[in-house]
């Protein structure tokens, strides 16, 4: 046989050879499609159960809300001096502590006031000295007039008694005529001298009178110079315009050169130089939707609620509700994403505002932020808050997921593992009903098992039933 020949049928029974494998394999392969198609349960991975385990867990009921970060309190700074700016301090966003100088007016008006204040003050002493001077002169002239009067009094009487002893001497003829005349005259003339004296006692006692009125009226000229003087140094004292409080500037409304007025003296009011924020107490003003409004109420201090007598006593007898009127929430910004802060619920308003954008009707909650690092927290940034509406410690709760209606029942699917079989290789489910309580969207709350069944922490529940056995693919 030729060497083509021999190569040739080698070739063939090559591929004979080749063939019978592929043949074989596919043999294989069909058989074993068909021994598993016929004795083996096949769920696609589409259908394949869920499971969840029951757990302790806390959960917290939200209501989120946004708001802006405000001030308590926006303060205008007025200079009740006069002047010119000279000098400013401080630029919007600079915080500044209470008594900071903030701005700087050209004191020399105030200076010019204080030295006419002063000015006035000491005419004022003096013209005082000298009415106190003109007091004791009266006084004086009262004693003096007094003495006069007693004298001639004392006189008097002497004269008076010699007139008598004259006239009845006369009667009897032991005495000439001349002696009676020269008695009654010296009489009259004590009388005329003594009404004299008393006029000019009386007024004497109308001199001091006047002189003492004198004193009053410069009293107050002086008490009113030195408030006068008071109010003038204090003027130049508030050449420096000093901060009221720990505060942000948030704008400065003068520059250096511009002409301030007084809000004492000006009939506009004064010249406002800068607005503050009060950084003490910030707050957020947010909206809640009408259908969230009663939960937030619930939770709302009873300061905090409308000043509606009857409102307010229900919520007092209500002990179970007044529990939870902590007012208390958490607030997030996004300048710092991974911390949380304190607020409380300060006043929530009672008069719904239309939300235009979507027509639903939202209710204002004020928000006081109490933590300490709210200084941390820029103004007009955007917050999150977030009410905590219910919430329950260390409960007994499954997989929000888990919970299923079965046969207008509430309940949970749990793995029977008494019941395996090729159908069910995880336990048949069977159905446990359950009463449930708050829920966060990720864990509910059991409250009670109604069914004979030990629910208890670990144990497993369908978040996904199996196909029945029919489905299967």
């Amino acid at each position: 046989m030729s060497p083509t020949r021999e190569r040739a049928i080698s070739e063939e029974r090559f591929a004979m050879k080749k063939w019978l494998a592929l043949a074989a394999v596919l043999a294989v392969i069909v058989g074993g499609w068909y021994f598993v198609r016929t004795n083996v349960r096949f769920t696609p991975l589409w259908a394949q159960p869920k499971f969840g385990v029951v757990s302790r867990s806390d959960i917290r009921v939200p209501i989120t809300a946004a708001g802006l970060i405000e001030p308590e309190q926006r303060i205008e700074i007025k200079s009740e001096a006069s002047g010119e700016v000279i000098e400013i301090n401080y630029v919007e966003g600079d915080a500044v502590k209470k008594g900071d100088v903030l701005v700087v007016l050209n004191p020399d008006d105030e200076r010019r006031s204080v030295t006419r204040a002063e000015a006035a003050l000491e005419r004022a002493n003096a013209l005082a000295a000298q009415a106190e001077v003109a007091v004791e002169k009266a006084r004086a002239n009262i004693l003096a007039a007094q003495a006069r009067v007693d004298e001639l009094v004392a006189q008097g009487e002497s004269i008076q008694a010699d007139l008598e002893h004259t006239e009845w001497l006369a009667e009897n003829g032991d005495v000439a005529e001349k002696q009676l005349i020269d008695a009654r005259s010296r009489a009259a003339v004590n009388k005329a001298q003594l009404a004299a004296a008393q006029a000019n006692l009386q007024v004497a006692q109308y001199n001091l009178t006047d002189a003492e009125q004198a004193v009053i009226i410069q009293h107050a000229a002086v008490k009113e110079a030195t408030k006068t003087l008071e109010d003038a140094r204090e003027r130049l004292r508030e050449t420096e315009i000093r901060s009221p409080a720990d505060a942000i500037v948030t704008e400065v409304r003068v520059q250096v050169g511009s002409l301030v007025q007084s809000a004492t003296t000006s009939v506009t009011g004064g010249t406002p130089v800068m607005t503050l924020a009060d950084i003490t107490t910030l707050k957020v003003v947010t909206r809640v939707d009408e259908a969230d409004y009663g939960k937030v109420h619930n939770i709302s201090p009873l300061d905090a609620l409308p000043e509606i007598e009857e409102l307010r006593r229900a919520a007092m007898e209500n002990a179970e509700q007044m529990k939870k009127r902590t007012g208390k929430v958490t607030l997030t910004v996004d300048a710092f994403p991974e911390d949380e802060f304190e607020g409380v619920i300060q006043r929530v308003e009672p008069q719904g505002k239309l939300n235009t954008g979507s027509s639903i009707i939202q209710y204002d909650v004020h928000v006081r932020i109490t933590d300490e690092r709210r200084y941390m927290l820029p103004l007009g940034a955007q917050a999150q808050v977030e009410f905590t509406v219910e919430s329950v410690r260390d409960a007994l709760t499954v997989p929000a997921e888990a919970v299923k209606t079965f046969e207008s029942e509430r309940g949970v699917w749990v793995p029977d593992k008494t019941q395996i079989s090729p159908d069910h290789p995880y336990g048949k489910p069977r159905f446990v009903r359950c009463r449930f309580g708050i829920t966060d969207g990720t864990h509910t709350q059991v409250l009670e098992v109604i069914d004979s069944f030990d629910l208890k922490e670990g144990v497993k529940v369908f978040t996904k039933l199996p196909p029945k056995p029919d489905d299967r693919g």
